[in-house]
């Protein structure tokens, strides 16, 4: 059966954080059963397939378990292929509506020319999250254009749209496009899958100015692991384009001892930062 919408949800040990994004999922589906849910599960054990099933949700779900756990990528692409929506939403586990969306996302794909988009990720307390980020080669410009006056271009005006790619934890996409562009590149197995694929996609990107709650992480050091993987695939980022990754390094070590300069100046925590430039050199030597 063709569906008008997919939505992609990515797991690994996700139980705790599951329930509230699928409540909220049917809470706000404005579209009935032009929905979808899949369900792919990366973790070892099939846990949540019981614990999904026993939600008793009025939502069409699917359940897929991938025990061989090939990455955020990986796992979005076994969804993609099994849907049957026109357009995609990936989306993270850990993520909560908070109004209707998914009419205004048909409605927004109306425009032939618009090929991604993502909505403003905000904390439970309303406060904006990460929504996007500036394609790798462009982080300069994180030191150019004051991080709100960036928020603000591209919220308010849908400015730098050439700039941008919307974080996976909420990314819209035509399944067709989708398809085309080769779909997620499964050499990466976490980090820059959104920036990559935006890329191959081409045309217009939007982020939304409508509010979906993201419970991301927050910590004052850089994860060993998380940091490896984010350093192997910008690596093979910029060499997938021919970009210049060694230029790319001296430029974000440097900008980031200026920025930890003048955060101490103004009395703002900088251990994020420090443990950040540390491990860049520290893996670079």
């Amino acid at each position: 059966m063709n569906k008008k919408l997919s939505i992609i949800i990515v797991t690994y040990n996700s139980i705790e954080v599951i329930e509230e994004c699928l409540n909220s999922i049917e809470k706000y589906n404005d579209i009935g059963s032009g929905l979808e849910v899949l369900i792919v599960d990366n973790s070892p054990v099939f846990e949540i397939n019981d614990f999904v099933s026993d939600l008793k949700l009025d939502l069409d779900i699917k359940l897929i378990h991938n025990p061989k756990n090939g990455g955020f990528g990986q796992g979005n692409n076994i969804g993609v292929k099994a849907s049957n929506g026109e357009l995609l939403l990936i989306l993270n586990a850990d993520t909560i509506l908070v109004e209707p969306v998914f009419s205004y996302i048909l409605d927004k794909f109306e425009d032939e020319t618009l090929t991604a988009a993502g909505f403003k990720l905000v904390g439970r307390d309303g406060k904006v999250n990460n929504s996007f980020a500036l394609f790798p080669e462009y982080n300069y410009f994180y030191f150019i254009i004051p991080l709100k006056l960036l928020y603000f271009f591209v919220l308010k005006f849908s400015m730098l749209s050439k700039l941008i790619f919307p974080w996976g934890a909420d990314f819209v996409v035509r399944k067709n496009d989708f398809i085309e562009a080769g779909m997620f590149d499964e050499k990466i197995f976490l980090c820059n899958e959104e920036p990559d694929l935006t890329k191959r996609l081409g045309g217009k990107v939007r982020i939304f100015n409508k509010p979906i709650i993201h419970l991301e992480g927050h910590t004052t050091v850089v994860d060993d692991l998380r940091f490896n993987e984010w350093l192997l695939s910008t690596r093979y980022y910029f060499s997938k384009y021919n970009l210049d990754f060694d230029k790319f390094i001296k430029v974000e070590i440097k900008l980031n001892r200026l920025k930890i300069k003048i955060k101490k100046l103004l009395g703002h925590n900088v251990e994020h930062l420090v443990s950040y430039v540390n491990m860049i050199e520290d893996r670079m030597r």
